[in-house]
């Protein structure tokens, strides 16, 4: 009987933070995002920069990937 009531409520617990945890992890991941928006910006672009340098350096070679860096500047 005390087994049954011990599992019960280790139950009750999870789904209990099944139910919150993800709630609150949102909450803090709007948070984050509403309040470092502009930093989160600036670090998209630079790895969208970084992607398309390493593009045009497979594709066209190194000299036109600084060529058409130094013209964005």
């Amino acid at each position: 009987m005390l087994a049954e009531i011990a599992m019960f409520i280790q139950l009750l617990g999870m789904a209990t933070l099944a139910a919150i945890l993800p709630t609150i992890i949102v909450m803090c991941a709007i948070y984050l995002i509403y309040t470092y928006r502009v930093q989160i910006w600036w670090f998209i672009k630079g790895i969208m920069r970084a992607i398309s340098y390493g593009l045009t350096c497979i594709t066209d070679g190194k000299a036109a990937a600084d060529k058409r860096l130094l013209e964005r500047k």
